[in-house]
């Protein structure tokens, strides 16, 4: 049974070397995070636009770092698209710039995963355009134009606008025809339910993980206030990884836990 992991969501624009390639700033910041007081076994990286370099370049040196803490220290990986650019989107440009940028962290997360570890590429769908069916549509289109292997490495996550995309939205289409995982975050669920009890939102979200490993929840309160136990963030006791939003201070029952006591029942 695979163990559930406990981790944060890191930035990489406070790496002081601006001089180094994106894999460099990544591993510099994982550096960071494991050296610290918590046991963290689970990192986001968020990557804007700015991140993302017009010719991706991996060292040999590079490659061996990430299979260190991927084998060695036994990390689960996965990098967050946070772009200004998106695959659907009414401006032509974006649209182009978008899809270069997927293809490109795609590309990276296949290298410095050897071909052995999955490192998950999360995305936005974008706009909605008025039409959500129908755009959600065109990014599968482009999803279809992925090689297979770079398809197994994209997920969705949902979004915070209620006029974009919901946990109901993505299933209705992006996974129900593309069998694209989804990522279930739960600030966004506060402001866009789509219909849905957090429940029913969590429960969804995490069936659409059974063809790859534990299931992402991205756990992100706005306030300590927000805060909630581990029942609560996971009423299923699902095998399930959490990221924490780094900015805010964790669940009130320490989430790094779940790595010391795994419970051995599954929902």
């Amino acid at each position: 049974m695979e163990k559930r992991r406990s981790g944060i969501i890191l930035g990489i624009s406070s790496v002081r070397d601006k001089n180094l390639s994106l894999p460099s700033k990544i591993a510099e910041k994982i550096k960071e995070a494991i050296g610290g007081i918590f046991s963290y076994e689970f990192f986001i990286i968020e990557i804007t636009e700015k991140d993302i370099p017009e010719l991706l370049e991996i060292e040999s040196f590079e490659k061996e770092r990430f299979i260190h803490y991927l084998e060695d220290l036994d990390l689960r990986l996965a990098f967050y698209i946070k772009s200004k650019n998106h695959v659907v989107s009414t401006d032509k440009e974006s649209r182009t710039r978008a899809k270069k940028e997927i293809s490109t962290v795609i590309k990276m997360s296949d290298e410095l995963g050897g071909g052995r570890f999955d490192i998950p590429v999360i995305c936005h769908i974008g706009g909605a355009k008025g039409n959500r069916k129908k755009s959600m549509g065109e990014f599968c289109k482009f999803f279809d134009t992925l090689p297979w292997q770079s398809q197994k490495k994209v997920c969705i996550i949902n979004d915070d606008k209620p006029s974009l995309y919901s946990v109901k939205d993505l299933l209705s289409v992006t996974y129900l025809e593309r069998k694209i995982p989804i990522v279930f975050r739960t600030n966004s669920y506060r402001t866009n339910q789509g219909g849905l009890t957090y429940k029913e939102s969590l429960f969804l979200g995490a069936s659409t993980w059974a063809e790859r490993g534990n299931p992402i929840l991205v756990y992100c309160p706005l306030s300590p206030e927000e805060m909630v136990n581990l029942e609560d963030l996971n009423p299923y006791n699902f095998v399930l990884d959490i990221a924490t939003d780094n900015r805010i201070p964790e669940p009130k029952e320490e989430l790094e836990s779940i790595n010391q006591n795994p419970k051995d029942d599954e929902a």
